[in-house]
């Protein structure tokens, strides 16, 4: 799935309409996506649909921050935890 394609799930997720806010939803989307690929969740599960689910709740803990502040909510980190791959030693 197409980072654009992406996008427009998370718009889809959030009840964003057009395309105004397509460049700050943007570089949001991104973001979340690289912070749940360095957690360790592989790039097929966040297609899924728990995958978006968790990329639209993270975007949307990050839509309106304080300067200097950032933090993913309860939800968003009880979304991820399954997603994580096992890593074994």
């Amino acid at each position: 799935m197409s980072d654009d394609e992406l996008l427009e799930k998370v718009k889809t997720g959030l009840n964003v309409d057009g395309t105004d806010n397509d460049n700050a939803l943007r570089i949001k989307v991104m973001a979340v996506k690289q912070y749940m690929l360095n957690s360790g969740v592989t790039s097929e599960a966040i297609q899924t649909e728990l995958g978006i689910a968790t990329l639209t709740i993270g975007v949307n803990d990050i839509w309106n921050l304080d300067p200097g502040e950032i933090k993913f909510s309860y939800a968003f980190d009880m979304c991820l935890m399954p997603q994580l791959k096992v890593i074994s030693m």
